[in-house]
């Protein structure tokens, strides 16, 4: 929905349809903080808002909310995992690397394996999120510019 750079990649039309039709179909959304503002029109600049915009996310109809909170500027990360029963908070340090290409899709596949593995769902979060540190830990500094993670580490 936006690129890491901030580029909008859908239209105004399209994020209507998302919040009137698609959300409440889906059983995890998982954005990214500037999704999740474009989503509420939330500025989300704390944890506090990230809970705020996720709670919105549940009124609009979505089950269960991840928001991942990689891009506020911090020494730690708090991804946010909402639902109308709970709430967690998953920190971790931030891992300094410009190796980061693909790691929201990699962690929504892996949350998604986890799921089909019959984790419940915040304990797959919490796998996912593992899977997805050890990448980025090990990410491959290939080319230049922004890298992947590593799907293949050696742990």
């Amino acid at each position: 929905m936006v690129a890491k750079g901030g580029a909008k990649l859908i239209n105004e039309a399209a994020v209507i349809h998302l919040k009137k039709k698609l959300i409440k179909k889906t059983f995890l959304i998982t954005p990214n903080v500037p999704e999740a503002e474009v989503l509420t029109r939330i500025k989300i600049k704390n944890s506090e808002d990230m809970i705020e915009a996720g709670k919105n996310l549940i009124n609009l109809g979505a089950k269960n909310v991840l928001i991942k909170g990689g891009h506020i500027k911090s020494k730690y990360i708090n991804d946010i995992f909402l639902n109308s029963k709970e709430i967690k908070i998953f920190r971790h340090r931030l891992i300094k690397t410009k190796n980061t290409h693909g790691t929201g899709c990699t962690l929504s596949a892996a949350i998604s394996g986890y799921l089909a593995k019959n984790y419940s769902l915040p304990n797959a979060v919490k796998k996912a999120k593992e899977f997805v540190s050890i990448g980025i830990k090990k990410s491959l500094d290939i080319g230049s510019g922004c890298g992947p993670l590593n799907h293949f580490p050696r742990s």
